[in-house]
Order: structure tokens, then C-alpha cells, then sequence
């Protein structure tokens, strides 16, 4: 095994060297500037981070991961140390960039992440309490110093605290000895996470790589650390970290980082899970043969930069819901069916790191979730842009009522995608009563403003105790912007307990004018006992009649008619000129001679 920067100078190496005096300052190594007196390079780290940010700026809220992979090369290889370096979403299976992410490193103060692991899997069993007393012993004030003198009693919560929070020496090797690296390496290994091993004596050594200390913060931010609740408080008490110079230092103030610092001689490194704006990544730079300064800036531009790309979910979905109600019966178990198109850039695999699932949720009209999906919905394998109709099994509530319906896609894990910016989308299911009736009701789609229509309504009645009453509740639908106009009730009728029938009704139609979605349903008293039907109906004016506008028939009889005269011919008068024609005189033309 090779691991860097043993400790040549100290058998144990595992924390770093703090004054033994009780102080909330920093309680890790801050390493000697004397040792690198070569200010040329700090001023050039300076000026390459500087640089690899400002590219970065312009294109941040569009960056793909293959640019943040650019970035951080850039960024890798202007630094003048060593880093081991894995960036990953928690959803996705594989890293988004990683670099040395395989060598073995003095954990430095990492290695309380181990130590915190098995605690609260203790207190996840009942072996151990928050309340139970953690006392310093003089073995636990070494030469790295400690917030606390020997003698001093704490509570298991205010020992993890410290040593989580302000990376307090005394707490952490009293808990160390309490548990044991075995014990701790033991937890580790049962959980998954492999080359992290915390020293069984002080003649070892605690290194982790960076590959093991990024599934440490995965499985936290899956909340599978241990369990749920365990991993919960974890990441509560990572989340209240106060040495905050590296992976937050570049960040806007209110961002959540859950992390852990290290530092000893010659070694600095921050771990972590930084909240995005698309999403948890987790973070894990550490840096060797560096100042403290340089590695620190270091890592904050790692941290900065991976905070500022919006980067694509392991995988995205267009649905096709219905966008009016769905009519189901309480206390059954619905099918829905949804086209699903696969929006993103990778094909979504029947099983393994690749498989995609789909989970719902079901909430009431004030929002309170009801249930959730068991387990996820396995997917079937779809390319980028293929669509394939699921049908989800969703179990209605016993009470009627409105209730929405979310689904969304999970990753192999089973974790949600939805806050890595995968779509989701939502629709209402109409929960009733079991309907009374089967009934088609037969509505003119040509309707007259506040005049009466003859509508039919076929039904087969189930069996019950007496004839009952039926009237049609409508709505008016503005479809231009899906409001209400008007709505109300007609009587329908009286249907026979267990016959089928046909009823005739008049329908008053709405006081409105226009094209409207017309819904309706039969109902039994405030019961509905049919499922509503909606339809496109033109309301037009009262009817008018050829006759409008003539005088009322007279009720008196009139004057027999006279038979009419034959048509004459009028009699024409030419009337006599008053002056005299003059007689022509003259030859008679001759005729024309014979061709």
C-alpha cells in the first residue's frame, strides 16, 4: 500500500496539531509557509484560478458537464500540488470528473466521518445514547491538541458536535477509543464504502481515497448511510461545519454545504455535499505537497465551479396526462395510463446503473400527502425521444373527493430525479361512490339561449330499494380560459329500481351566447350516479319564426271578396299634327341596269 505524506515525526497521523488550550478557533494543521517560500507560486495559482473562473462566468448557467470536465482539467493542472478529486450526482452512477481519484491519502481529520458513522449506527441500534457521557482522558490530549482539557465530561452529542463541527482533536480520539478502528472499518466496509480504513492503534495510519470518502457523502445525500434517520442527523450536523475557507468560501451566502475539513502538514482537504440549484453533488478534493493558502483556493474554485453549472439529470421525461379529471371509485386500485418520452440525452436500460424507474405521490385539495408509490415502477429501455405508454396502478382513498396525482422518474437506486431538474408532472383523479346507474344521456350540441331542448337519457339501473328522482347537473365551460359561467340542475326523471329504461327530458339551456364545453352528469339528489361527460355546444339566440313581425289574426269575419275584371287592353289615340306635311315632288328613281 502506498499513501502520501506518512508523518515521519509522529506515529499517529490522523489529526492535526492544535494548541491545548480551549478555543473555537480552527482545530486542524495549518501547514508552515516557511516551507514553500516561493511566493511567484502563489501569485500564479492566483492568476490560473483566476482565469479558469472568469472563462467559466459567462457560460455558467448554460454549462454542460462536459464543460465543467474542462473547467476543472484547467483548474487541475494550474495547481502546484497533488489532488485526488471525485465529483459526482448522487443520482447518477458514475462520476461527473474524477482525477487520482483511486490514491490512497493521510485522512487527516476525514477520518471522523468513519468515527461518526459508527456512532450513530450505535445509537441507531440503542447501544448508545446522546446523553450517554463521553469523558477526555489524558491518552486523548496528545500533542495535536485538544478544545478540551483531560477530565472534562461531555455527552455523546456534544463530543460529535465538536469533533464534526469545529474538528476537536480530544473528543474525536476519546470517541475513537471508545469504538475502534476495527469496529469503525468493520461499519465502513459493511456499508460499501471500501479504502477508507481508520488506524486500529497509533502505530497506523488513517487514509481514505477520494473515491471512498465521495460514496461516504453519496450514500448520505441517498440517505442509505446506516439508515434513513441516521443519515438525516449526519447530514444535519455536516451541515452546521464552522470552518468553512474551502469548499463554501466561494459560494452565495444561504447555499447548504454539508462537509468535512482535514489538515495536517503537507495535506488539505474538504469533502462534501454541496445544494445546488439542480440538484445535491458531492465533492471531494484532496490536496497534497501544497501551501495551505494555495490548496485552499484550490478547492474552492472546485467548489465554485461545480456549484455554477446546471448540469443535465441522469435522465428527463415528457408525460401525457389527461388534462381534465379521471373518474374512479373510492377505495380501488386505478390504472392510468401515460405516454412517456425519454427528453434526455441518454437510453434508458431495463436494469443496472442505466434503469430508470417511475414513482407517485397522491395528495389531497389541501395539499396533505396521502400515499406514495411502494416501491419505483421499473421503465422500459427507451432511446432518447422514444415513447412507450405505462400504465401506473394508483390507490384511490376511501372518501371522495379531488386528489392530484404526481408522478416522476427515479434513478437505479431508487432516489428521485426531481431535484436534479427531472419533470414531473401531475394529474386529478375524481374519486366517487360506486355510480348507481349506467346511463348515456343523449344532449343537442345546438342549444337556444333560455329556451328548453329535448334531451334523452338511456339507463340500466342496479338494484335497489325504491324508484328515486333524477336530475341533470351541468356546468358552462368558458374554454378560453376554463372558468365556470354558469351551472345548475334539470330534472331528468324517475328511473325503475333494477330495469332499463329511456328518459325524455327538457333541458333548460344557460343564459349565454357562444361556444362553451358543456359538462354534465346524472345525478340522485347531490349524488352523482354517472360519469360526467363533457361537450362542445354552441348556445345561439332564442328561436325565431317565419310569422314574427305580421298582426295578430282577426277574430271577426271580413267582407266576402268581389271576383276581379278581365285585363283589357287600354285604348290608344294618336293625336292629329297641328301643321301641314308638305308633298315631295320629284322623279322616281330609275332602276338599276341588269348586271
Amino acid at each position: 500500500m502506498r499513501t502520501r505524506h506518512r508523518l515521519v515525526t509522529a506515529r499517529w497521523s490522523g489529526w492535526g496539531t492544535m494548541r491545548p488550550v480551549k478555543s473555537l478557533s480552527n482545530g486542524e494543521t495549518s501547514a508552515s509557509a516557511r516551507r514553500y517560500p516561493c511566493w511567484v507560486r502563489r501569485v500564479g495559482l492566483a492568476l490560473a484560478v483566476g482565469f479558469v473562473i472568469a472563462l467559466a462566468l459567462p457560460a455558467s448557467a448554460q454549462a454542460s458537464t462536459s464543460d465543467l470536465v474542462k473547467q476543472l482539467d484547467g483548474l487541475v493542472s494550474s495547481f502546484p500540488g497533488g489532488a485526488g478529486i471525485w465529483i459526482a450526482d448522487p443520482t447518477v452512477a458514475t462520476p461527473l470528473f474524477a482525477h487520482d481519484a483511486e490514491e490512497q491519502v493521510i485522512a487527516a481529520s476525514l477520518y471522523k466521518l468513519g468515527v461518526l458513522a459508527e456512532a450513530e449506527r450505535r445509537v441507531d441500534t440503542g447501544e448508545l445514547h446522546y446523553a450517554d457521557t463521553v469523558t477526555i482522558e489524558p491518552d486523548d490530549i496528545t500533542a495535536d491538541g485538544s478544545f478540551e482539557y483531560a477530565g472534562t465530561e461531555l455527552t455523546l452529542d456534544e463530543a460529535l458536535e465538536a469533533m464534526i463541527t469545529v474538528s476537536d482533536n480530544g473528543a474525536a480520539l476519546a470517541l475513537w477509543h471508545i469504538l475502534g478502528g476495527a469496529n469503525i472499518d468493520a461499519t465502513l466496509e459493511k456499508a460499501g464504502i471500501s479504502n477508507f480504513h481508520v488506524a486500529f492503534d497509533d502505530t497506523e495510519d488513517n487514509w481514505a481515497t477520494p473515491h471512498a470518502i465521495g460514496t461516504f457523502f453519496t450514500l448520505l445525500a441517498k440517505r442509505q448511510l446506516i439508515s434513513p434517520a441516521a443519515s438525516d442527523r449526519m447530514l444535519a450536523r455536516l451541515e452546521r461545519q464552522q470552518i468553512n475557507d474551502r469548499l463554501p468560501a466561494q459560494l452565495p451566502g444561504g447555499v447548504v454545504v454539508a462537509h468535512k475539513t482535514g489538515n495536517l502538514s503537507g495535506v488539505t482537504h474538504d469533502a462534501g455535499i454541496i445544494y445546488t440549484k439542480t440538484g445535491p453533488r458531492v465533492v471531494v478534493a484532496m490536496t497534497w505537497d501544497a501551501l495551505d493558502e494555495d490548496a485552499a483556493n484550490f478547492i474552492s474554485s472546485i467548489g465554485s465551479l461545480v456549484y455554477s453549472s446546471n448540469l443535465e439529470p441522469a435522465a428527463n421525461a415528457r408525460y401525457q396526462v389527461s388534462k381534465t379529471a379521471i373518474a374512479v371509485d373510492v377505495g380501488t386500485e386505478t390504472r392510468v395510463v401515460v405516454p412517456i418520452t425519454n427528453i434526455g440525452t441518454r437510453a434508458w436500460m431495463s436494469s443496472g446503473a442505466g434503469a430508470i424507474g417511475l414513482t407517485w405521490e397522491l395528495r389531497n385539495a389541501s395539499g396533505v400527502l396521502l400515499a406514495t408509490s411502494p416501491k419505483p415502477q421499473p421503465l422500459p429501455p427507451l432511446q432518447p425521444q422514444q415513447t412507450q405508454n405505462v400504465g401506473i396502478a394508483i390507490a384511490v382513498p376511501q372518501q371522495p373527493g379531488t386528489y392530484t396525482a404526481t408522478i416522476g422518474l427515479t434513478d437505479a437506486s431508487g432516489a428521485a430525479l426531481a431535484p436534479a431538474g427531472a419533470a414531473t408532472a401531475s394529474f386529478s383523479l375524481r374519486a366517487h361512490n360506486p355510480y348507481l346507474i349506467t346511463a348515456e344521456v343523449g344532449m343537442p350540441h345546438t342549444l337556444h339561449r333560455g329556451e328548453a331542448s329535448l334531451l334523452s337519457v338511456s339507463y340500466g339501473a342496479l338494484a335497489g330499494a325504491t324508484d328515486r328522482p333524477l336530475s341533470i347537473g351541468w356546468r358552462v365551460i368558458d374554454p378560453r380560459n376554463g372558468r365556470t359561467v354558469q351551472q345548475g340542475a334539470s330534472p331528468a326523471g324517475v328511473f325503475k329500481v333494477g330495469a332499463t329504461g329511456t328518459l325524455y327530458a327538457a333541458f333548460l339551456a344557460p343564459n349565454a351566447v357562444g361556444t362553451y364545453k358543456l359538462t354534465y352528469e346524472l345525478r340522485d339528489g347531490t349524488v352523482s350516479v354517472s360519469e360526467p361527460v363533457t361537450t362542445t355546444v354552441e348556445i345561439m339566440g332564442p328561436r325565431t319564426y317565419p310569422d314574427e313581425g305580421l298582426p295578430a289574426p282577426s277574430d271577426e269575419l271580413g267582407a266576402l271578396p268581389t271576383a276581379s275584371p278581365r285585363f283589357q287592353f287600354p285604348t290608344i289615340t294618336i293625336p292629329k299634327p297641328s301643321f301641314d306635311i308638305p308633298f315631295l315632288h320629284g322623279r322616281s328613281p330609275s332602276p338599276s341596269p341588269a348586271p
